[in-house]
């Protein structure tokens, strides 16, 4: 496939992990000898011993009791705040009312799911050898190594977000569905469709990457004494979006864009593989089987870009008709932001201003809730507000954001702890206009860590550099910024990674390196790594070692669930 500027950046993540090994005639005598003193040194350094628990006694005992109650389940919250706890009858019935619309989903027996799975798997191959010449190696390896490893439980699955940021109602929290497609047949043909997809998505004129892409968008706008901020958020919108309308729409405008606009993608393959991966979500929820008919299921891969370009095709209709009012709009899948110009008469602007909600409706019955028109909001993160001819940004966060951050007793490096706080002091310095603001949001964050237990005198330091380095940062020109991805990219390349999970008691990340210095890269009285070469004569490229830590079972995989056999009465009897 050529490669072009449109061509999709995330095609890399299409590969399978290798297993190949070399053959034995062709390993130098060398890595032998250097692997083995290696080894021999860290069977010296890590030698078992008795841990001590993190967990106190009585906070054992009751996470005990916790994990084999089967009458509560710890699903997550939307939004990112936090884990709650619900009954499991709760959670059955909250699941079920979105499972028994008959819009949306239709109930399949055992057998009729079995035999859907078995459609799927054959349609798929033979899409594979359909399309096999519009497709990359590492694409086709992808898609098949998934049918492969989901084969024997080739089902999505379905589970619940609980909105605690939303109005109560009398029966509970209001909950949002998601089809976790990851053990699903159709899930590695997603990955391939979302590759092709988001160069079109990222191409339409409403689409911006993240909060700070935005903030720099209104930062260059200059705003007229008449402009007032909106926004509008999609009622459930991929639950909305009809899938045969949303197959026929963007199809359509694949086919007219290609060649055209877009040259990275194979109109026929891509058509066919949009059909089957959306109309083929089949999910599984405790003992029952369902397919969904109709909408979007969140949790599918290429979900994102998809419903960004269905909705794209009726904006570009609709809004060159309100240049004149409409003077800047954005939209994050299924968020907008726009700066409205008023109408001096204040009620012909009432009667544009409804007749544009109006025009943005008409797109094959999503509905848009629109905020009213006010000189601030809060959109997505950011606090927005109209300050003179610009915009000033700030941090917005909800009233029911727990800030979960790691206490300094969890089991972790001192790595995850850095980031934090250096992505963090980040993150401010990006989306805040003003120095008062960025010290106010420092401070409580620096607050917030302090109340999870962390001593000042560790973390004080860590705000300084941090500091420093965002400052740095907001200094640099993009061309300095490619630089150095470049310069990180091409370290990256010459660093091998030792996996190991992390454990406090085992040698420090210091004493492995010192390991890797005296046995393998620059051994005493022997020539350094750097300078050896393989049989065909060709330097050994490693320049250094990265031990790469991951963390040990936590509190989320022993609670967080996403299958709930087994943990109580059957979801099949609460349909009978």
């Amino acid at each position: 496939m050529p490669t072009t500027p449109d061509t999709p950046t995330n095609q890399h993540k299409l590969y399978v992990k290798s297993l190949w090994s070399p053959p034995l005639s062709e390993i130098p005598t060398w890595v032998d000898t250097r692997l083995s003193r290696f080894f021999a040194k860290l069977r010296a350094l890590f030698k078992c011993r008795k841990a001590q628990p993190n967990p106190l006694p009585f906070q054992r005992t009751t996470l005990c009791k916790l994990r084999y109650d089967t009458n509560l389940i710890f699903p997550d919250t939307d939004k990112g705040l936090g884990p709650c706890a619900v009954t499991y009858h709760q959670y059955v019935t909250d699941a079920l009312t979105h499972l028994t619309d008959p819009t949306i989903f239709k109930r399949l027996s055992h057998e009729e799911a079995w035999a859907r799975a078995r459609t799927i798997d054959h349609d798929i191959r033979s899409w594979l050898t359909s399309h096999k010449q519009a497709l990359d190696k590492n694409a086709i390896n992808y898609i098949e190594d998934h049918l492969h490893r989901n084969r024997h439980s080739p089902f999505g699955q379905f589970y619940t977000l609980y909105k605690i940021h939303k109005p109560r109602t009398p029966t509970g929290f209001p909950t949002r569905p998601v089809c976790s497609d990851v053990s699903s047949l159709p899930h590695g043909l997603g990955k391939w469709v979302n590759t092709q997809l988001q160069p079109i998505a990222r191409a339409q004129p409403s689409y911006f990457q993240d909060s700070y892409s935005l903030k720099k968008l209104l930062s260059n706008a200059d705003i007229p004494p008449n402009a007032i901020l909106f926004t509008a958020d999609a009622k459930s919108m991929y639950t909305n979006i009809r899938t045969g309308l949303a197959l026929a729409h963007i199809s359509h405008l694949l086919c007219q864009e290609a060649g055209r606009t877009f040259h990275h993608y194979n109109t026929q393959a891509l058509v066919e593989a949009l059909k089957l991966v959306f109309t083929n979500n089949i999910l599984k929820f405790g003992d029952t089987y369902w397919q969904q008919i109709s909408g979007t299921g969140m949790g599918i891969a290429p979900a994102p870009p998809w419903a960004t370009i269905y909705y794209a095709i009726h904006e570009n209709r609709v809004l060159p008709r309100w240049t004149s009012q409409v003077i800047f709009y954005r939209r994050f899948i299924d968020d907008i932001i726009g700066i409205w110009a008023c109408d001096n008469c204040p009620e012909c602007n009432n009667a544009l201003w409804a007749k544009f909600k109006a025009e943005m409706q008409q797109w094959h019955g999503l509905e848009w809730e629109f905020s009213t028109l006010s000189q601030s909001c809060n959109y997505m993160d950011l606090t927005l507000t109209i300050s003179g001819h610009t915009i000033q940004t700030t941090l917005f966060e909800k009233a029911q954001n727990l800030y979960l951050y790691l206490p300094p007793h969890s089991l972790h490096p001192r790595g995850p702890l850095q980031s934090l706080i250096f992505g963090n002091i980040l993150r401010i310095h990006r989306l805040c206009s003003t120095p008062e603001e960025i010290r106010t949001h420092s401070r409580a964050f620096y607050r917030c860590l302090i109340n999870r237990s962390h001593h000042s005198a560790t973390i004080t330091p860590l705000f300084h550099r941090a500091t420093q380095n965002a400052r740095a940062y907001m200094l640099r020109t993009p061309d300095d910024h490619a630089l150095r991805q470049c310069t990180l990219q091409a370290k990256t390349d010459n660093t091998i990674f030792f996996h190991l999970q992390y454990h406090p008691q085992d040698p420090t990340a210091r004493d492995l390196q010192y390991t890797w210095q005296q046995t393998i890269a620059t051994p005493p009285n022997d020539v350094p790594l750097s300078q050896l070469t393989n049989i065909d004569g060709i330097r050994v490229p490693i320049q250094s070692l990265t031990i790469a830590y991951s963390r040990p079972p936590n509190l989320r995989n022993q609670f967080s669930i996403r299958s709930i056999e087994n943990r109580g009465r059957a979801v099949s009897s609460y349909l009978t």
